[in-house]
């Protein structure tokens, strides 16, 4: 059995309040350019405050617009804050349920948006 890949994408490093268009470009850039190389990519979100439904859009909503919904099988969401976990949530609620969401370690299930 081999083990699966995961890239980690550390969010706080485009900011604690994530809005600017600019920034949702090279997470989107980032976000595909690490699908091509790992089965799953982690998303984490330790130390960010708020997402904005523009950035979520241009970056998250430009993948799902190329891929399908079937991309966030390989999206996990980690340390989402409440209102990043209820942006997340409104944007695309064909991620299904964010759980754990809070500052804390995110428990292991595997689900797309439960934790690294």
């Amino acid at each position: 059995m081999t083990s699966t890949s995961t890239k980690v994408i550390r969010m706080a490093d485009y900011g604690r309040r994530m809005r600017k268009s600019v920034h949702a470009q090279v997470v989107h850039d980032r976000i595909a350019q690490a699908l091509k190389g790992s089965q799953r990519v982690c998303l984490d979100f330790a130390d960010v405050e708020s997402i904005g439904a523009t950035f979520l859009d241009r970056s998250l909503g430009a993948l799902v617009a190329w891929h399908g919904a079937t991309v966030f099988r390989s999206l996990v969401f980690a340390h989402c804050s409440p209102s990043v976990a209820a942006s997340i949530g409104k944007a695309f609620p064909q991620a299904g349920p964010i759980r754990g969401a809070s500052r804390k370690k995110q428990p292991q299930a595997r689900t797309a948006l439960s934790g690294c």
